[in-house]
């Protein structure tokens, strides 16, 4: 957000560019239908100055049709994506962020008044991606996928090439438990959340473990504990794993609670894309204590001296 940002500053000291923006042969310029062929980088400065006049809408479509005419890969698509990304996730009001720290800051403690604010943010600026992205994982940290689903749509309405809005997605459809359609999308997606891929593993492992392919579920297991190891979820997926195989293993639902209890807020917020992070902490507290009063009442213990 930072480089948009910048750019949208730098015109604001440049009166004689948005002079020249409202007059009405750069106007015409602009809506010509037909005409020189646009570059990328008149489609960015188009899109920034529609910032500037806080129409998101219209500097998301400039992007976005820029990029459908750009090679995947090449320098102009990167460079639209990143200003789309940049651009659609801006805020232009001081309201509208107060709001949206507001939840930020009770994401984690007070769910329900977090959805407040970040609604709140919302009357602000409507189809704020930042803040929809926020709102939409709120909602499935509680299971919510319904009003989840709705605020994704919307998301990527306005930037349906955000790989964090991909993700989301993805978390969608398994939190609606459509394996077929989640399974389909990872296949589609590939290429596009690769900056965000190491919070996917989890979603795909579920589905492997719920149709039973449990050697695919283990290799992708060892994938993701090489992408990032030391990662509570990494040691959830162990356990299930185990169990779907008749044989618990209580040191990686021991480790999984360990690193939920420890995490930091830093690290919290550095994981803040995966909605699932740590959800599982009472039911892997409670197996751990059948497990302990297992152990402690064993056959031979009986006698045992205290």
């Amino acid at each position: 957000m930072g480089a948009a940002l910048a750019a949208l500053v730098l015109l604001w000291y440049q009166p004689d560019i948005l002079a020249k923006s409202n007059t009405p042969t750069a106007k015409a310029e602009a809506e010509r239908a037909v005409g020189r062929l646009e570059n990328y980088k008149d489609l960015i400065l188009k899109a920034q100055n529609l910032s500037l006049q806080q129409d998101r809408l219209q500097a998301s479509q400039v992007l976005i049709r820029g990029i459908q005419r750009e090679s995947r890969g090449s320098q102009a698509y990167k460079e639209l994506v990143r200003s789309l990304d940049e651009l659609t996730g801006l805020f232009y009001t001081e309201r509208a962020q107060a709001a949206f720290a507001t939840g930020e800051s009770l994401a984690f403690t007070k769910p329900r008044e977090a959805v407040d604010a970040y609604e709140q943010a919302l009357k602000f600026e409507d189809r704020n991606v930042t803040v929809l992205k926020a709102l939409a994982r709120l909602y499935l940290r509680g299971d919510e996928c319904d009003p989840a689903d709705t605020r994704v749509r919307q998301a990527e309405e306005t930037n349906p090439y955000s790989a964090e809005v991909k993700l989301l997605r993805l978390q969608v459809l398994s939190c609606q438990k459509n394996g077929k359609a989640l399974m389909s999308r990872f296949a589609t997606y590939e290429q596009d959340i690769e900056s965000v891929k190491k919070f996917s593993y989890g979603l795909r492992i579920k589905e492997l473990v719920r149709t039973k392919d449990l050697k695919k579920a283990r290799a992708l297991l060892s994938e993701w504990e090489t992408a990032l190891p030391d990662y509570p979820e990494v040691y959830y997926w162990k356990w299930e794993i185990s169990k779907a195989s008749n044989s618990p293993d209580r040191l990686a639902a021991a480790k999984y609670l360990q690193l939920c209890q420890g995490l930091s807020p830093r690290k919290r917020n550095q994981y803040s894309v995966d909605v699932n992070l740590c959800k599982e902490k009472e039911a892997v507290e409670a197996f751990l204590r059948t497990n302990d009063m297992k152990s402690s009442y064993s056959p031979g213990t009986e006698g045992a001296n205290p």
